[in-house]
């Protein structure tokens, strides 16, 4: 570190009135020291783009950035990438214990896979019944990312004990009234810095893993996020372009972003294949499973009374069939 702020006291500065060559070695023992000390590809990636922006807006352009971008590391497997597991978020409910906030947070990003950062724009006006218990979610309004997803049983049930403790705390629920307000203030949505930091002392408590390269192996916020869509694109029942919907994400068919706009049922139906994967608590999963059970019970007692209405019909036209021949014998 002391290194650096002397290469940026002694070179940014007075750089100007040194001559190419002299400039150019430094530049490049620099970047030696960088890559000795094993940093990202990407962390010495952002300093050598500021060096080189300033220098350009200074007019030094002769150096060689060819040579010293030969000079960086190779680009390293990307850590941090792993979605949650189920036993996963269990345990960071555990952790969150009676925070009903927080506890409300983690089943909506469990449930939607939403960014941290969205929390900041929801209102409860964004947020509309639908059947069976959920509700839909509008992110990022009159926004050109704007898209719809869903919440569960399981997570409208956190939203709502979130919601009636607020209530008997005094404040005055209304559509306008943000989904993640300010401690301080509920009139202005909480920071997302803030949330983004308490979701990763919750995500990390006790964690004895190691960190790779700063990195634990799974993101506090985002592993809710890769779990979702995991799960979603793991089901062969679900419609990948719908599934990119649900994530905000653009499709991967030209001008689709533009001319595919599936109706909400469209995107529910879809949802709905995936609720039980995507539920935290045991008896939730599994109420979700037995109404899958009940339903598909009733699927086959419905073949089964089709199957004997068609029986029935069969026996009324053979016995007309029987009757007219009798009729034209006579």
């Amino acid at each position: 570190m002391n290194f650096e702020i002397s290469f940026y006291s002694k070179v940014m500065i007075p750089s100007l009135r040194l001559n190419q060559k002299k400039l150019q070695e430094m530049l490049e023992n620099f970047m030696m020291y960088q890559k000795n000390r094993g940093l990202s590809l990407s962390y010495i990636n952002s300093k050598v783009a500021a060096l080189k922006l300033f220098f350009a807006m200074n007019d030094v352009v002769a150096l060689n950035w060819i040579k010293l971008s030969k000079m960086k590391p190779e680009k390293k497997k990307l850590t941090g990438d792993m979605p949650y597991k189920t036993e996963d978020v269990q345990k960071i409910l555990r952790v969150v214990g009676k925070n009903l906030k927080f506890r409300c947070i983690t089943h909506i990003l469990a449930a939607t896979g939403i960014r941290i950062g969205a929390f900041s724009e929801i209102q409860l006006k964004h947020i509309q019944d639908m059947p069976n218990g959920c509700k839909s979610i509008l992110v990022y309004d009159d926004d050109k990312a704007e898209y719809i997803t869903f919440i569960h049983q399981e997570a409208v049930e956190a939203l709502d004990e979130y919601l009636a403790d607020r209530t008997r705390l005094g404040e005055i629920i209304t559509p306008e009234s943000w989904l993640t307000p300010s401690a301080s203030d509920y009139n202005k949505p909480a920071l997302t810095v803030s949330m983004r930091t308490q979701m990763a002392r919750y995500a990390h408590h006790n964690d004895v893993k190691p960190k790779k390269r700063g990195r634990y192996a799974i993101q506090a916020c985002h592993g809710f996020r890769k779990r979702f869509d995991t799960i979603l694109k793991s089901n062969p029942n679900v419609n990948i372009n719908l599934a990119e919907k649900l994530m905000g994400h653009s499709t991967t068919i030209p001008l689709d972003n533009v001319y595919f706009k599936p109706a909400i049922e469209q995107l529910f139906d879809e949802y709905q294949k995936v609720i039980s994967e995507l539920m935290i608590e045991d008896k939730f999963r599994l109420l979700k499973q037995i109404e899958k059970k009940d339903e598909k019970i009733n699927e086959l007692n419905q073949k089964d009374n089709d199957i004997d209405m068609l029986k029935h019909t069969i026996l009324e036209i053979q016995n007309n069939l029987l009757e007219m021949r009798n009729t034209i014998k006579i």
